[in-house]
């Protein structure tokens, strides 16, 4: 038995159905990577922000008692 073209046309589709392909995978892992920095860079700024307003409400409460 000698597989055809055709033969082999029906293999790769069906693998193509069942398998991704590397070019699917990298630009899965490209958007998956870009999402992540982004929550990254979010929760870095969130951090820095609450550093700023612990500081301005300890700035509060050193001048509330020494004004008592």
């Amino acid at each position: 038995m000698t597989i055809t073209q055709k033969d082999l046309d029906e293999i790769e589709h069906r693998l193509s159905e069942t398998f991704i392909t590397k070019g699917d995978f990298t630009e899965y892992k490209s958007g998956l990577f870009d999402r992540l920095d982004q929550i990254v860079k979010n929760t870095s700024n969130t951090n820095t922000e609450v550093e700023l307003v612990e500081n301005r409400v300890s700035k509060i409460e050193e001048k509330l008692q020494i004004a008592r």
